[in-house]
């Protein structure tokens, strides 16, 4: 297959099942990437195919250890700190003019974890199943300073891994169906997610004003010590919290060091918007976050005596 490719992706499921017709492996909250060793080099390309190969220079040494072969990966790229995948992290090293930072390649090293083969030397293994695609897998690729191979685990553990995960802050898991081949492309049913449920603390920025009263909140966060832009939220908003918002929240300047578009997560217009000094904080309960830094799927859970500076991405 041609690269760069859009890779299989997975549907959504709200609890893991014990059943020895699957595996299951850990969801690490990375960005998706699928990487290619091919004579001793190493490209990387996105989701979406942008080419991504310069940004991750750690990840080179799998063109020696991979002995020449050719080899097409799937996994997720992950920035750790204290053992957990920070998102934060991995969206600084995933940003910038194409070019790795050498101080955030230092101060933010990336760790590809890698969950499947799909080539190997000029073999096609996209109609394999994935039982035998991971056997590969684990005899191609060896461990390294900067990848790893993603363990799986029977089905009958999927309950346990996912209890395991949640206690550890992890992201959740991934249930893959045995005998299952690989669909570029396709949201399939043989590969479901099942994730935690996440907590923020989170800056009112802003809101959107149809017909003239508050709608949905805008909400910002600090990484580092700049303010950015991280999705809205009405879902969970009640009459009294309009009031309080009337109350509270005067009209200003937008907070952003940039003006943020509204509309490239949300499909329709969000129409009038009031930007306001950053004074109130929320907690906000979300099941992700998107490549672009937005909350997917925000639920208000109360409003925060806390000042806007303790709004964190971690």
């Amino acid at each position: 297959m041609r690269l760069p490719f859009s890779p299989m992706l997975l549907s959504r499921a709200p609890a893991p099942l014990e059943d020895s017709g699957w595996l299951y492996q850990v969801k690490w909250d990375g960005v998706r990437n699928l990487t290619l060793v091919e004579s001793g080099r190493v490209r990387h390309w996105s989701r979406r195919g942008r080419d991504r190969t310069l940004l991750f220079p750690e990840l080179d040494g799998l063109g020696a250890a991979l002995g020449g072969s050719r080899a097409v990966l799937d996994g997720e790229i992950v920035v750790l700190r204290d053992g957990k995948p920070s998102f934060a992290g991995i969206l600084e090293r995933d940003t910038g003019g194409g070019r790795a930072d050498p101080g955030k390649v230092r101060s933010h090293p990336a760790v590809l974890m890698i969950f499947d083969l799909l080539e190997h030397g000029h073999r096609p293994l996209y109609q394999v199943p994935i039982e035998e695609r991971l056997r590969l897998l684990q005899e191609v690729v060896p461990p390294g300073p900067a990848w790893q191979v993603v363990d799986s685990f029977p089905g009958e553990q999927g309950p346990d891994l996912f209890q395991a995960a949640v206690e550890h802050g992890l992201e959740g898991v991934v249930a893959k169906r045995l005998g299952s081949t690989y669909q570029p492309g396709i949201r399939s049913r043989d590969w479901v997610k099942i994730k935690r449920r996440q907590r923020i603390l989170a800056a009112v920025c802003g809101y959107t004003a149809p017909a003239g009263r508050p709608g949905s909140l805008l909400l910002g966060a600090f990484r580092e010590n700049e303010l950015v832009y991280i999705g809205r939220v009405g879902t969970g908003i009640r009459p009294e919290d309009l009031d309080l918002l009337r109350t509270h929240l005067r009209p200003g300047p937008c907070p952003f060091p940039r003006v943020p578009s509204l509309r490239d997560r949300f499909a329709r217009d969000p129409g009038p918007v009031v930007w306001t000094e950053p004074v109130l904080t929320v907690e906000v309960e979300f099941s992700e976050w998107t490549e672009d830094l937005r909350l997917r799927d925000p639920v208000l859970v109360g409003f925060s005596s806390r000042l806007a500076e303790a709004a964190r991405l971690q």
